[in-house]
């Protein structure tokens, strides 16, 4: 049993911090002077403790879950995934006869390679810990650092950090006074979100199919669905790859209409050495985990227009205005904050986006070398005066030669070996309560949906290592044979 994992009863929580820190897992282990097994301490159950008053040096053990389930060591390697599946636990002590703790199994390992998966150093641990540390834990100096540094990575003048990308989205359509009845232009091929946010003011998402190359919006079909209630065009830099945004902002000028940018998954994306988020009338970033930088939750509005970042300041914070009293509301608003634990979190991520992009970069490239000679996979597709923030790596299969059957007994069979991967994304048109709601059916955007059917999100993250991938490659190969 490798003693990385391991911390005696004595320690103190700053110990089996340490301990977690150093082993790169969620969990350690407490054994008594014997080596008998005691119990299990988590990450979670550290932040509980801070967030109910404890320090680094109260005991461990006081925070500590003193029963969990264990086994004996004649179990079955085998049947551990099992085992932990239907019990819901992502660590398995396994103990001999005497209680001594000989192993522990993680569910991470027996899992193979995961789509994707955030990377943390000590350096954003320190910064969280820092925050647990002080009074502060909302509206206070994380959030104005990261919103300054997200402002200045992108040359915008304003940055509003919000909970999620759903949540900006949201803020941006009501900043905009898009309302009832109106429309907004939009993309089928996406997360459902950038069309949900017309939705939740009971405007109008009104879809133009992609471009089957880039999977964006196809910019010379937006005018042909222009009406008289069209108030904005909501472009989505998909899978990081930017839209054509010369030809969506010269057509919004035309006919008078606010872009929105949805660039949830594409921070540091550059069309044209601009980077994108900064080119419309407001864009959003998101920071989930699987982005390329994460504040476990959250997301961002950017914007140069003054009007547009009041009111979103204002609506994320239950319709106050800055320097208003706690309880002076000035508009019908949301507690759309982000927290000071995201935001030390984000600080810390963004100042290593420049690393961030080169791991990423570094690795969609060794997919691409390693691909390019398999006949009926399509690897993505990179426009001219595009620089490329890689957000996920999705393969598309040749329609000729596959189906979509043929593509989801790929991902099956991937899935059977250890290999996660997943389609992205279903059309937005053809969700059940768009097609109840506006009557879509299969064919309506006939270049989205043969883009859905062949597409697979290979594994992703900033570190990925050469024999996972080589690992995935073969893999697919042999399966596609």
């Amino acid at each position: 049993m490798d003693n990385i994992f391991i911390i005696k009863k004595e320690a103190t929580i700053k110990d089996a911090m340490g301990c977690i820190n150093k082993s790169g897992k969620r969990s350690a282990f407490i054994v008594d002077n014997e080596n008998k097994f005691i119990g299990l301490v988590t990450d979670g159950d550290i932040r509980r403790a801070f967030l109910s008053g404890s320090n680094l040096l109260d005991p461990v053990i006081k925070i500590s879950n003193l029963s969990p389930f264990t086994v004996k060591n004649d179990i079955l390697e085998n049947d551990y995934l099992k085992i932990m599946r239907d019990n819901k636990i992502h660590e398995l002590p396994v103990v001999d006869n005497k209680g001594i703790l000989n192993n522990v199994i993680f569910l991470s390992d027996l899992q193979g390679i995961t789509l994707s998966k955030p990377d943390i150093t000590r350096k954003e641990f320190d910064a969280v810990m820092e925050v647990l540390n002080s009074s502060i834990l909302s509206i206070g100096p994380k959030i104005k650092e990261f919103e300054r540094k997200i402002a200045e990575y992108t040359n915008s003048k304003y940055a509003i950090a919000v909970n999620s990308g759903t949540s900006a989205l949201h803020l941006c359509i009501r900043s905009l006074d898009i309302k009832d009845g109106d429309e907004v232009i939009t993309t089928p091929f996406s997360f459902i979100a950038s069309a949900n946010c017309a939705l939740f003011e009971r405007a109008k998402p009104v879809f133009v199919d992609i471009d089957p190359d880039t999977l964006c919006m196809d910019a010379s079909k937006i005018e042909e669905k222009i009406t008289k209630k069209t108030k904005a065009i909501l472009p989505v830099h998909i899978f990081g790859h930017p839209c054509d945004m010369d030809v969506i902002l010269e057509i919004a000028k035309k006919h008078n209409l606010a872009v929105i940018e949805d660039a949830c998954e594409a921070l540091g994306t550059e069309y044209k050495g601009k980077k994108v988020g900064s080119l419309g009338d407001c864009g959003v970033f998101a920071f989930y985990p699987n982005k390329q930088i994460t504040t476990s939750e959250g997301g961002i509005i950017l914007t140069n227009n003054k009007k547009i970042a009041e009111l979103c300041q204002s609506m994320r914070n239950q319709g106050r205005d800055e320097g208003e009293g706690w309880l002076n509301h000035k508009r019908l608003g949301f507690n759309y904050r982000m927290g000071e634990l995201n935001a030390a979190l984000g600080s810390v991520q963004i100042d290593r986006i420049e690393e961030i992009l080169e791991k990423r970069e570094k690795i969609a490239q060794s997919y691409n070398e390693k691909l390019k000679n398999i006949e009926g996979i399509i690897t993505p597709y990179i426009g001219p005066e595009v620089k490329m923030s890689w957000f996920v790596y999705v393969i598309r299969l040749d329609n000729k030669l596959f189906s979509k059957n043929n593509r989801d007994k790929i991902i099956k069979k991937l899935l059977e070996k250890g290999i996660s991967c997943k389609n992205y994304f279903p059309p937005i048109h053809l969700e059940s309560f768009y097609k109840d709601m506006f009557n879509y059916k299969k064919g309506d955007f006939p270049v989205t949906e043969a883009a859905s059917d062949s597409t697979i999100a290979l594994p992703f993250y900033n570190n990925l290592e050469e024999k996972d991938i080589k690992y995935i490659i073969d893999n697919l190969k042999q399966i596609i044979k």
